[in-house]
């Protein structure tokens, strides 16, 4: 055998071991039955219902509508690419991401579902995250849906649930400086600017807006 070919089976051996180790990487972590249940009960929850939308926390059967919503121009553009980019990554972000959370805090980003058609349409809830001082409302719509009043519709749910039911005194948003429509949504809350602020898995400046 020559040099070359010893090369080309050795780099094929390389691949072959990464594409396995990516593979297994996809694949769903084991789930012990503690949490199975505990993710069970909070797929039960209802956070609110307004007159045309069911504010719920995420399920792992929300992840066509998460893959979607995360690779849209807009969300890339205005909140960042996370690096979603096909179903296992949608499952991984809704189970690390808002399902953790919701079982560590008691809150987090919830589902927007039509409560007509049973459609998922974006999220909207409450974060708390590292460079945020208060819990954080955070949203984001498909665009199919913009220009109807369901991010007005379901900030209004979330900011009720957060003063009524968790009673928390300050929120806290951030927006991308040049998002105006978010900027001008906010501030139809009462949000004021607060501050511009790096948050630290970033280098880009952003506004800090708060409640109270």
């Amino acid at each position: 055998m020559n040099r070359k070919k010893k090369m080309n089976q050795a780099l094929k051996g390389k691949l072959k071991k990464a594409n396995a180790k990516l593979q297994k990487s996809n694949k769903p972590k084991y789930i012990s039955k503690a949490v199975r249940a505990q993710q069970e009960e909070i797929e039960q929850l209802v956070i609110a219902k307004t007159s045309r939308l069911i504010i719920r926390p995420l399920r792992i059967s929300d992840s066509e509508m998460v893959l979607s919503l995360f690779n849209e121009a807009d969300v890339i553009n205005y909140i960042g690419d996370r690096g979603i980019k096909n179903i296992a990554d949608a499952q991984h972000y809704i189970l690390s991401g808002p399902l953790a959370m919701q079982m560590k805090l008691g809150f987090s980003l919830y589902c927007c579902q039509l409560i007509d058609s049973d459609e998922t349409i974006g999220l909207s809830g409450l974060i708390k995250r590292d460079g945020i001082d208060e819990v954080e409302v955070g949203f984001a719509i498909l665009s199919k849906y913009y220009r109807q009043g369901f991010a007005k519709e379901s900030i209004n749910a979330v900011i009720d649930y957060a003063k009524s039911t968790l009673d928390l005194k300050v929120l806290q948003a951030i927006t991308n400086p040049e998002n105006d429509a978010s900027i001008k949504l906010l501030e139809n809350f009462g949000f004021n600017y607060k501050s511009k602020i790096v948050l630290p898995t970033t280098d880009n400046e952003i506004n800090l807006f708060e409640l109270r």
